[in-house]
């Protein structure tokens, strides 16, 4: 449970911060939308799971970000097809404009950096098991 709430907030972190900064410079659709869950999916499978550095080799994080790039944008393109132009009463509650939901990456973009950040974590989890403490050498 832990690693799902962990997955949970770092790519929602993750989410919130490439979503607003899109906002904030006009992207709401099109290719450079497409481009900003790109860059959500893979910087939350980079962030997400084991630290780069403890990871075994330098591909592991590469690959994470790379596969994670291609789901940011599949998962938008799958949400502009299910949601197209759903609203939600809540986003001028939060002083974002009155858009569809697809169009306003302050909303989507942390959903799709959460749901990409809580398989990492998950992921990266499986096979984890904690190293039995080596037992002291007898002094003789």
């Amino acid at each position: 449970m832990g690693r799902v709430l962990l997955g949970l907030l770092k790519g929602g972190l993750v989410g919130a911060a490439v979503g607003t900064a899109a906002l904030k410079l006009g992207i709401a659709g099109g290719f450079l939308a497409v481009v900003a869950y790109a860059l959500i999916g893979g910087l939350a499978g980079i962030v997400s799971g084991r630290p780069p550095w403890r990871q075994e080799t330098i591909w592991t994080t590469a690959l994470k970000g790379i596969f994670g790039a291609l789901v940011g944008g599949a998962l938008y393109w799958a949400a502009r097809k299910l949601l197209g132009g759903a609203h939600l009463g809540i986003a001028g509650r939060l002083g974002l404009p009155d858009r569809p939901v697809v169009e306003l990456p302050a909303l989507l973009g942390p959903l799709i950096g959460a749901l990409w950040g809580i398989f990492v974590e998950i992921d990266d989890s499986v096979g984890d098991k904690a190293k039995p403490a080596a037992k002291p050498k007898p002094i003789r």
